[in-house]
């Protein structure tokens, strides 16, 4: 297990109560297989994407323009073209690309129904930070101008979250 950092000012620290409002709906912590996930499952699962991110690094979004993405053109084969584009997804997601989106992070620490109900969590909190009725974390960690402090500290609070008010094994 990660220990997990206490953050410095974490911005999570009034949405937290609100989160805590959305908790209580009978669904929120049961994962697409229909069963309830403890909260020390999802927290050992948002504790993990962290140290995947604090190990790779954290990048909001790929830029767009990647000049490693192949060049396509008219006279490719469907099979050229979509051999090309596998390599590419391949290459982009494997062990060695180095920064990481909060997505791409999510889709190596794949872990089941921790992932689905980790992801509820955190955006609970980006909700009751925001003041909305419903965020959706990846979209809120992705906006220009956000930091890897507020990334980090959205990972702590939702592990803490999720040990805190979470259901018991």
């Amino acid at each position: 297990m990660i220990d997990t950092p206490t953050p410095t000012v974490s911005l999570f620290a009034a949405a937290v109560t609100e989160a805590a409002r959305t908790e209580k709906r009978d669904d929120f912590w049961v994962g697409y297989s229909g069963e309830t996930i403890p909260g020390a499952e999802v927290a050992d699962y948002l504790d993990a994407l962290r140290g995947l991110l604090e190990q790779h690094g954290w990048i909001p979004a790929y830029q767009q323009d990647d000049p490693e993405m192949p060049e396509l053109d008219e006279s490719m084969s469907l099979k050229t073209l979509v051999l090309s584009m596998w390599r590419y997804v391949r290459e982009a997601l494997g062990p060695d690309r180095g920064p990481l989106t909060l997505t791409a992070a999510e889709m190596k620490a794949a872990s089941g129904d921790a992932a689905v109900v980790g992801d509820r969590v955190l955006s609970a909190l980006v909700a009751g930070l925001t003041g909305t009725s419903s965020a959706i974390a990846t979209a809120w960690v992705g906006r220009r101008g956000r930091t890897w402090e507020e990334v980090r500290d959205l990972l702590v609070a939702g592990a803490g979250f999720a040990r805190a008010h979470g259901p018991v094994a």
